[in-house]
C-alpha cells in the first residue's frame, strides 16, 4: 500500500515554513513546534505500519554520533559495531542484528536521502537534530520515517546520543519481534 504524507503536498509544505517563519520573527523557538509535527509524523506512521507493517527496514543515524572508537567502514555500516561495548552505536548494532534490519551513520544528509530514495525501504527509523529531522520530513516523504530528535550532544555536532531502546521499539511495532513472524509477509526480506 502506497504511503500518502501531507509532506507530499506543497500547500502543506508552504504553511510548515510560513509558521517557522513567523515564529522566527517573533522570537520563538521553533523547538515545539517541530517536535509536535514529529509526532504527528510518527502518529501518522504508526497507523500505517499497524495496517501494513513493514518488510524492509532502514535505520538511519547521523554522523554527530560517532565517537571516536567507531570503526564505520565508508558506507557508515555499523557491522564493525557489533562486538564494540564503548557506545550507543554497538547497542543499535545488534539490536537491528537481531531484527535483521539495516543500520548506518549517514555521513551527510543527502546522502541518507539519497540512499532512501535509491533502497525504497518500507520504513526509515531516524534520529537527528531538529533541523535535519525537518529536511528529512520534506526530502523523502514518500517513505513512511518514524523520527526521533537526538537526546544530547557535547557540542553542535559533536558526541551526539540517542535512544537505542526507541529504534528497538520501532523496529518491534514494524516487523515484530527478534526471531519471531513479521506482521506482513513481504516481497522482498530485510537485508
Amino acid at each position: 500500500m502506497r504511503y500518502v504524507s501531507p509532506w507530499q503536498w506543497s500547500p502543506y509544505r508552504g504553511a510548515v515554513a510560513g509558521i517557522r517563519v513567523l515564529l522566527g520573527a517573533l522570537g520563538v523557538s521553533e523547538r515545539g513546534y517541530v517536535r509536535r509535527l514529529v509526532e504527528d509524523n510518527n502518529r501518522r506512521v504508526t497507523r500505517h505500519l499497524e495496517r501494513h507493517g513493514a518488510g524492509t527496514v532502514l535505520l538511519i543515524l547521523p554522523r554527530c554520533v560517532k565517537r571516536k572508537c567507531c570503526k564505520l567502514d565508508p558506507e557508515g555500516s555499523l557491522a564493525g559495531c557489533l562486538d564494540c561495548r564503548e557506545c550507543d552505536l554497538g547497542d543499535l548494532a545488534r539490536i537491528a542484528a537481531a531484527h535483521g534490519v539495516r543500520a548506518l551513520v549517514a555521513f551527510r544528509s543527502h546522502i541518507a536521502y539519497a540512499m532512501a530514495r535509491r533502497e525504497q525501504p518500507d520504513l526509515i527509523i531516524a534520529t537527528a537534530c531538529e533541523d535535519r529531522l525537518m529536511k528529512a520530513l520534506r526530502s523523502v516523504p514518500e517513505i513512511p520515517a518514524m523520527l526521533a530528535p537526538l537526546t544530547d550532544m557535547e557540542r553542535m555536532c559533536v558526541n551526539a546520543t540517542f535512544e537505542p531502546a526507541w529504534f528497538e521499539a520501532q523496529i518491534a511495532l514494524a516487523v515484530g519481534a527478534p526471531g519471531g513472524e513479521r506482521r506482513v509477509s513481504c516481497a522482498h526480506p530485510g537485508p
